[in-house]
């Protein structure tokens, strides 16, 4: 078969098994790691777990790693535009020949347990980076942690960055809760770093690493920051981490949120450096100034054109929107429109309440994905909340409304959903108008 026709039913074959929905045990993955003879158990794993900011911590530990000299895996999800994007070693996606054959290498174990689409990507994940030999594995849980299919490892560090309430019918419907269920990536013996503010979940924290008999380190006790400098996409500040100062170190993310995970990356690292691996600063400040540029790190308050100005943000819970919505600030009173789709599952009522503040122009999609938000659903929100707003059955439509309003005194937020910018980004890049890239 033609590699190509491989690969496309390698991806059919896997998102047809997103039908199964997501599984809250680790029983299948057990199984595949049985099938395929542990290939965790090689990987030096530093696992992350959070609400919001695990992606950005992953890559920005990712990059660092790179620049030390390094082979990084690194796992994240979900994806934008490609598959491929969820696995990568070095920055390098996996490619298409080796996702069909870790698909034809699993199936009959995938169909023989009914694994789900997580678990099946997780699996492929471990076999696939144990076999091009990182030194180490950044891996982002996909939900939660305590059940998470990628909680079969035991990690040199475990890193929880920020809890908030997402996916609340699955983990719970308080943030302590949702605290527990992230701490279940910490392991007896092993250290843990934390990026939560609140007395009520550090203590949550506090018993599990004490029942596992782990080090534990919180982040705004270990860390801090000053003299902070931000852009849309960039942002300068002083940091130190466990006693040791970093001035003016730049990281090619926006956003004092980005701040804050650059600093949990820092502890993480000087966490490793402290399990017998150097750490040195040059590569420090060479890793966080090309984050993106090392491991493709996208979506983050990313311009993807400056004339008009586009700016793209996967935030889709209430905090993650609120944190978009501070670094908005910096472009002052300038206007903006707003492009947003959500899942049904998401709460997307919060989210438009907090965005309706700053946007006279609202635009609302459908996605072209079954969990998306309909066209009745969001008029239903918008008339619930009294927003103004012009909902489109479909992102292309709406990026078209969008581009037609916008000039150069004005500017786009698209957010709401990874399948949104996963919709409109290949639209943004091939399109026939012209974009200016940044």
């Amino acid at each position: 078969m033609d590699k190509k026709l491989r690969f496309a039913e390698s991806i059919s074959f896997l998102y047809s098994l997103e039908k199964l929905g997501i599984k809250m045990d680790l029983d299948n993955i057990r199984a595949l790691m049985d099938f395929s003879g542990q290939p965790q158990r090689d990987l030096k794993v530093l696992h992350v777990a959070g609400t919001n900011g695990k992606g950005s911590t992953s890559a920005a530990i990712a990059s660092v790693l790179m620049a030390m000299g390094y082979r990084v895996g690194l796992y994240t999800s979900p994806h934008i535009v490609s598959f491929k994007e969820r696995i990568k070693v070095d920055g390098k996606e996996i490619n298409e020949q080796e996702v069909a054959l870790s698909t034809d290498y699993f199936r009959p174990e995938v169909e023989r347990v009914h694994a789900t689409f997580f678990e099946t990507t997780t699996a492929m994940m471990f076999k696939y980076f144990a076999e091009s030999d990182v030194d180490f594995a950044v891996i982002e849980t996909g939900m939660g942690g305590r059940l998470d299919a990628t909680n079969v490892v035991d990690p040199i560090v475990s890193v929880v960055t920020s809890i908030g309430l997402d996916h609340t019918e699955v983990l719970g419907d308080t943030l302590e809760k949702i605290a527990f269920e992230k701490a279940g990536i910490i392991k007896p013996g092993r250290p843990a770093i934390v990026n939560v503010h609140t007395e009520s979940l550090k203590e949550v924290f506090r018993k599990v690493a004490h029942d596992n008999g782990s080090v534990l380190f919180f982040v705004d006790d270990v860390a801090s920051s000053s003299k902070m400098r931000m852009e849309i996409d960039n942002s300068v500040f002083d940091g130190e981490v466990f006693g040791r100062g970093y001035p003016s170190l730049k990281i090619d993310l926006g956003g004092k949120h980005q701040v804050e995970n650059a600093l949990t990356a820092l502890a993480t690292l000087h966490l490793v450096m402290r399990s017998g691996d150097d750490v040195d600063d040059l590569a420090i400040y060479h890793g966080f100034e090309s984050i993106k540029e090392n491991t493709g790190h996208r979506g983050r308050l990313e311009v993807i054109s400056s004339e008009p100005l586009v700016i793209l943000d996967v935030a889709h819970n209430p905090d993650g929107i609120n944190a978009v919505l501070d670094s908005l600030s910096l472009l002052g009173k300038r206007k903006g429109i707003l492009l947003f789709g959500a899942m049904r599952d998401k709460d997307t009522r919060s989210m438009l309440e907090h965005l309706r503040e700053r946007f006279e122009t609202v635009i609302l999609t459908q996605l072209q994905v079954g969990r998306s938000l309909d066209e009745m659903e969001l008029n239903r929100i918008s008339k619930d909340i009294n927003l103004r707003s012009q909902v489109f059955g479909n992102s292309a439509e709406a990026l078209r409304a969008a581009l037609n309003q916008v000039d150069n005194d004005s500017y786009i937020l698209i957010t709401g959903s990874h399948y949104l910018a996963g919709e409109v980004v290949p639209v943004l890049e091939k399109a026939a108008f012209r974009l200016e890239k940044s």
